[in-house]
């Protein structure tokens, strides 16, 4: 059995691991996240929106004999195709006309883990903060 392994999946959902044991690879993919803006009324005036996003270093995950981290993000967002804890990912949503708005991306990385005993499931969620910037 190894000890240590890892599995990256790139934005566009290519895997790749090692050491890593797997069951199935139904569900294997990036993270999916949409950002939606909803302007709250029926108007239908035109906006361009400007949201920045921060996604936070994930918590160090353990438990039974397990141990994993989450590192080398990467998007599908034009000009992030690999991205940094904390840095700062500036994404428009251009000619908004309906009272909800919205943008869907993907997120991929690295899990690297490592087992001392036991094993199981291994779920490390992501921390992102929106803030809405420009309303034009």
């Amino acid at each position: 059995m190894p000890t240590r392994g890892f599995r990256e999946v790139s934005a566009s959902g290519a895997v790749t691991s090692a050491g890593v044991f797997v069951l199935s690879d139904t569900g294997t993919g990036p993270a999916r996240f949409t950002v939606e803006y909803d302007r709250g009324n029926n108007g239908r005036r035109r906006m361009d929106l400007e949201i920045e996003l921060v996604m936070s270093a994930p918590p160090a995950f353990g438990s039974g004999g397990l141990t994993a981290r989450l590192s080398r993000y990467q998007t599908d967002l034009p000009g992030y195709s690999f991205i940094e804890p904390g840095q700062v990912i500036r994404i428009e949503m251009l000619n908004c006309v309906q009272r909800v708005c919205s943008r869907s991306f993907n997120v991929g990385g690295r899990l690297d883990v490592e087992r001392i005993f036991g094993g199981g499931p291994i779920a490390i969620p992501i921390p992102v903060d929106a803030v809405l910037v420009s309303v034009r």
